[in-house]
C-alpha cells in the first residue's frame, strides 16, 4: 500500500495544503466578514468591497507566480508564500478599520497566489516523477473539496468561542505550523528541465496552433471568467443569502458544508472516469452540473431539502470545474509554459472576477439573496454559452488520427 501511495505523496500533501490554504483564505470570509463589519462600523458591501479589491490586486501576483514555479519548481515558492499568507491571517486580528482591513487582505490574497491550486498544479507539472500531471491535479482537488466542508463548521464555531480576532490568529497559526513544512518537504524531489521539450501526457492530445490557438485561448478565458466570477460570491456570501431565503445561519452552514464532499464526490467521479473523458467534455459537465444546482436553488432554495439538493449539484460541478481548469490548458495549449500560462490566466480572471464579492453583495444588500443567486446563474449561463465557441484541436484538419476518447458536445 505505502509502495503504491509513495508517487502521489507531492499531490496528497498539497491536497492537505490546499484543504488549509483555501479554508482560511477564502471560506473563512463568509462566516467573519459580516461579523467584522459590524464591529468596524462598516457596512456588508463595504467590506465585501475591500474583499474584491485586495482580490483584485492579489491577483497581480498570479503570473509572477507561475513563472516562478516554471523557473525554480514549486517548493521554496510555495512555502515562502505559506509563511508571508499565515502572516496576514494574523494581522486580520488587529485591523481596525477599512485602510488596515485592506492592506491586511491585499497582504493574505497576495501570498495566496502563491499557495493556492493554480500554484499547485504547475509545481506537480513541474516536478520529475512517474505520476502524470493530470493525474496529480485530480488528487489534489480531491483532498481540497472538502475545505468549505470543514471550514465553514469549524470558522462558526472558533467565532462563537473566541471572537473573530483570536479565529485569525489561530488560522494563520494553524496554517504556518502545519503547510509549511509540508510544502517545503513534499516538493523536494527533482524537477523537469524547463528549456527541454516537454513530452505529451493526455493520450497524444492534439495542440491548437494558429490562429485557432488565439481564439481557443480567448474563449477559454471568457468563459473561465464567467463561470469563476461567483466563486468568490458563493465562498463569501452563501451564508448570509441562503439566511435571506429563510434558513438560520447554523443551517446555512451546514448547507454550504455539504458543498465540500460532492466537490470530492465529482472529483472522485472525473478520476474513475478521466481516461475516457476529454477536458473539454469535463468543463461541460460541470457547468451543466452547476447550473442544474442554481435552477433548484432558485426554484426550491425556501425548503431544506432545496438547498441541500442544491448545495449537492453544485458542489459536484464545481469540484469538476477546477480540475478542468488545469488540465483544459494543459490539453488545449501543451505543458511548456503550463505555470506562466495558469498565472496570467488567473490574473484575468481575478482582474474581472475581483469585483464579485462586492457586486453580489450589494446585490443581497438592495434585493436579496434569491437575487443575488439569479445574478450567478446568469454568469453560469454565459459561460456555457461562450464554451461552445472554443476551438477544439481534435478538429484541426492537422490533427492527428487516433482514439478519441469521449467528444465534447
Amino acid at each position: 500500500m505505502l509502495k503504491y501511495l509513495s508517487p502521489y505523496v507531492p499531490a496528497i500533501g498539497l491536497g492537505v495544503t490546499q484543504i488549509m490554504g483555501y479554508g482560511t483564505l477564502m471560506y473563512a470570509y463568509a462566516v467573519l466578514l459580516p461579523h467584522m463589519a459590524e464591529d468596524l462600523s462598516l457596512s456588508l458591501s463595504t467590506v465585501f468591497g475591500i474583499l474584491s479589491l485586495g482580490l483584485f490586486f492579489g491577483g497581480l501576483a498570479s503570473p509572477i507566480a507561475g513563472t516562478l514555479v516554471d523557473r525554480f519548481g514549486g517548493r521554496y515558492v510555495m512555502t515562502l508564500g505559506t509563511a508571508m499568507a499565515a502572516t496576514a491571517l494574523v494581522l486580520l486580528s488587529a485591523v481596525q478599520g477599512k485602510f488596515g482591513l485592506f492592506f491586511a487582505i491585499l497582504l493574505a490574497e497576495g501570498a495566496g497566489m502563491f499557495i493556492l491550486y493554480n500554484v499547485a498544479f504547475a509545481s506537480v507539472a513541474r516536478l520529475d516523477g512517474p505520476v502524470p500531471a493530470k493525474k496529480s491535479i485530480s488528487v489534489i482537488t480531491l483532498f481540497g473539496g472538502v475545505a468549505s466542508t470543514i471550514f465553514w463548521p469549524l470558522t462558526l464555531a472558533l467565532y462563537n468561542w473566541l471572537g473573530w480576532q483570536d479565529t485569525w490568529i489561530v488560522m494563520g497559526v494553524a496554517l504556518a505550523l502545519i503547510c509549511v513544512p509540508i510544502n517545503f518537504f513534499v516538493l523536494r524531489g527533482p524537477q523537469k528541465d524547463h528549456d527541454a521539450p516537454q513530452s505529451r501526457e493526455q493520450d497524444d492530445w492534439p495542440e491548437l496552433t494558429g490562429l485557432a490557438r488565439k481564439r481557443g485561448m480567448m474563449w477559454m478565458v471568457i468563459s473561465f471568467v464567467f463561470s469563476g466570477y461567483l466563486m468568490g460570491a458563493m465562498m463569501s456570501l452563501w451564508v448570509i443569502n441562503v439566511q435571506d431565503l429563510g434558513h438560520s445561519a447554523a443551517m446555512a452552514a451546514l448547507a454550504g458544508a455539504v458543498i465540500g464532499p460532492f466537490k470530492t464526490v465529482g472529483r472522485g467521479f472525473e478520476m474513475l472516469v478521466s481516461r475516457n473523458m476529454y477536458p473539454m467534455f469535463t468543463y461541460f459537465l460541470s457547468l451543466a452540473l452547476m447550473l442544474s444546482g442554481f435552477a433548484v436553488l432558485l426554484v426550491f432554495g425556501f425548503t431544506l431539502p432545496g438547498v441541500i439538493i442544491a448545495a449537492a449539484l453544485y458542489g459536484m460541478g464545481d469540484g469538476i470545474k477546477t480540475i478542468a481548469r488545469g488540465t483544459l490548458p494543459l490539453a488545449l495549449f501543451g505543458a511548456k509554459g503550463y505555470g506562466a500560462r495558469l498565472g496570467w490566466i488567473s490574473f484575468v480572471q481575478l482582474s474581472v472576477n475581483a469585483s464579485a464579492p462586492f457586486v453580489f453583495a450589494w446585490i443581497t444588500q438592495m434585493f436579496g439573496g434569491w437575487y443575488s443567486f439569479a445574478a450567478m446563474t446568469l454568469c453560469l449561463l454565459a459561460a456555457l454559452a461562450t464554451y461552445f465557441f472554443i476551438s477544439d484541436p481534435r478538429r484541426q484538419p492537422n490533427a492527428p488520427s487516433q482514439d478519441r476518447r469521449m467528444s465534447a458536445p
